[in-house]
């Protein structure tokens, strides 16, 4: 998927320099050298919850939804309103819409609706898990809008970030960013613009940080047709001394991408869609 082009890109010179002079080796061989699905996971595994936490908040004050969100089709959600929590229990495990399988409990604790300048709201995880993917982390998004006649803006930090897969590797990730929410009447049409930085590290272990250069595009849209990544934007990565730039396109539902290292030549990348995360 393209937020994993970051993978390639900076997989693009240490595969390289293990090869000798006498042998080039494309763009093409490096994308297939890679294993990319382990950035996959983190960054939809978090948008995913992103998407499940807001249409469950919309409980607190159900004004401006025109149209009920079905992300929450398959889970239970207790409201303590006394308290300001929530719980979204998946059980078992269900299927819900884009077919992913989710199972146990997202765990919220809240001040005041989200839309409300100052409001906050904290996630937490208990054995909680995205087609067998185990998440793990603290997520805290604030209100940062000066007036709820504005386009909600959110700070969004993750500390402890980690997914386990099922092989026991795992991910890890810190992340800051500025989410700017442009609603819509009806869920499906809403987008998210974001801003922010991450660092972390990858299933074979290489650290790498990550900066927005140019705030990054999410459509709900997409999302619903599978498109877990950002249809815009672009993305710097460092790793070492590697610099890879990803740019994620016009805006378009697909999985296209243009992949820049180390100011060589741009090069496109069309991408497999998957349905799970393994």
């Amino acid at each position: 998927m393209k937020k994993l082009l970051f993978i390639t890109a900076i997989a693009a010179v240490s595969f390289l320099t293990s090869c000798s002079d006498d042998n080039e080796v494309s763009s093409e061989d490096i994308v297939e050298s890679m294993d990319m699905e382990s950035e996959a996971a983190l960054e939809s595994s978090y948008e995913d919850i992103d998407l499940i936490v807001e249409a469950s908040m919309e409980t607190v004050d159900t004004g401006g939804r025109i149209e009920e969100d079905d992300i929450l089709d398959c889970a239970v959600v207790t409201h303590d309103r006394e308290n300001n929590t929530m719980t979204i229990d998946y059980g078992d495990g269900c299927e819900g819409p884009g077919g992913r399988i989710r199972a146990g409990k997202i765990l919220i604790s809240y001040n005041d609706h989200r839309l409300v300048p100052g409001a906050f709201r904290e996630t937490t995880f208990e054995d909680f898990s995205i087609d067998g993917v185990l998440v793990e982390g603290t997520r805290r998004v604030e209100n940062i809008a000066e007036s709820t006649d504005d386009h909600p803006t959110f700070s969004i930090t993750l500390t402890g970030g980690k997914l386990t897969f099922e092989d026991e590797t795992t991910v890890t990730r810190e992340a800051a960013r500025t989410r700017t929410w442009i609603r819509a009447n009806n869920p499906i049409d809403d987008e998210a613009q974001v801003e922010g930085n991450a660092s972390g590290s990858r299933r074979d272990g290489v650290t790498y940080s990550m900066e927005i250069i140019e705030r990054l595009i999410y459509k709900r849209a997409c999302w619903a047709r599978g498109v877990y990544v950002p249809v815009a934007g672009v993305k710097q990565f460092t790793s070492g001394d590697n610099v890879a730039i990803v740019d994620y396109g016009d805006g378009e539902c697909d999985y296209l991408a243009t992949v820049t290292v180390n100011d060589g030549e741009p090069f496109e990348i069309t991408l497999r869609p998957r349905r799970r995360l393994r």
